[in-house]
């Protein structure tokens, strides 16, 4: 003890350095044991790196085969969001032939509309009002005029083949021919939104208005779901007919069930219904 408290400084360095010996042997075993993980995940990447740089027989034709199934997957994806056939198509579109197809579209509609029993307000023009009368439109309008006139064929040719009682107004967005200030005649034809697009697809609405039953209703749900084209009912209003009318000289159709053998009467009223649609479409790839 005596030979301690001499040397008390000596004996606390000793021990200093005992103490620093061993954190340096640790740490050098440390960066040992680090370096050994690095160097053995270098050699993994590097292994990986040649067989990148050349693929076995098997890897090459399971990559081919993967390319064949997202391709084959693409496609019949592409299938859901055709657009809808141009009103005249494509290779037809002249400003002659698209002032006769517009023409004679509207008088098939009416017609349709006619032999599904739909009423129609007076001289209904199915957002056309500013064209039906023209001999000639915008050729920056030619291609957007025919792409919604199809759209809004298929979109009427829907509703009467659910026999909906009334088509009372079609909304869609401005072209160039409409000119974006339209008041007046055909002011009423028009939305405030337009079509979107981030490249690849482009989203187009429309706002439909009419007057149905729940039945009828259903059905042009369905219809717009189960169609072959992607058509997206983004919102829907509905309220009663007689709210809108005031309530005046309108009569509930009663719908008779059979429950019990005895008829029980459901008084089912017309209502007023407001779609608001997207038709999304693919655009063409750059390839092809």
């Amino acid at each position: 003890m005596s030979w301690a408290k001499r040397n008390l400084y000596f004996l606390i360095s000793a021990i200093v350095a005992v103490v620093l010996l061993v954190v340096a042997a640790w740490y050098c075993y440390s960066s040992s044991q680090a370096n050994n993980t690095a160097g053995s995940e270098l050699n993994d990447a590097y292994n990986k790196l040649k067989q990148l740089k050349n693929p076995s027989d098997e890897a090459i034709q399971a990559a081919k085969d993967q390319t064949k199934d997202v391709q084959a997957r693409v496609a019949v994806a592409r299938k859901s969001f055709m657009p809808v056939p141009s009103i005249p198509p494509t290779n037809q579109l002249n400003e002659r032939s698209l002032v006769f197809a517009l023409r004679d579209t509207i008088d098939q509609l009416r017609g349709a509309a006619a032999q599904h029993n739909v009423t129609l307000p007076p001289d209904f023009a199915f957002s056309f009002t500013l064209q039906r009368t023209k001999t000639a439109y915008d050729p920056q309008s030619w291609g957007q005029l025919s792409t919604q006139l199809g759209e809004i064929k298929m979109i009427c040719d829907t509703l009467f083949g659910c026999r909906v009682s009334s088509l009372d107004g079609i909304q869609r967005e401005h072209t160039a021919d409409d000119g974006m200030g339209a008041v007046g005649e055909g002011g009423t034809d028009y939305l405030d939104t337009g079509s979107v697009t981030n490249g690849s697809i482009v989203i187009t609405p429309y706002q439909i208005s009419f007057s149905c039953f729940t039945t009828e209703l259903g059905s042009v749900l369905s219809s717009f779901a189960n169609g072959s084209h992607t058509v997206v009912v983004k919102t829907l209003m509905i309220q009663p007919l007689e709210m809108m009318n005031g309530g005046e000289g309108m009569q509930p159709t009663p719908l008779f069930l059979a429950r019990g053998g005895l008829p029980v009467v459901i008084d089912e009223k017309k209502l007023k219904i407001t779609l608001f649609l997207d038709f999304v479409t693919v655009l063409p790839s750059q390839g092809g």
